[in-house]
């Protein structure tokens, strides 16, 4: 179990990892903290979407 419990948490910050970077990418948005909770919203969402 406790490997499986690894490969989620690594599988989680993966998706994190893809929406910064595809964020940093996209956007003109210069300060730090605005692109961290654009990106906590982004994934928020996606949680909220694999939930239900």
């Amino acid at each position: 179990m406790f490997n499986e419990e690894r490969i989620e948490v690594a599988e989680q910050r993966i998706i994190e990892l893809k929406t910064l970077i595809n964020h940093w990418k996209t956007s003109n948005i210069s300060s730090r903290r605005t692109t961290v909770e654009f990106v906590d919203t982004i994934l928020s969402d996606i949680d909220g979407s694999q939930a239900a």
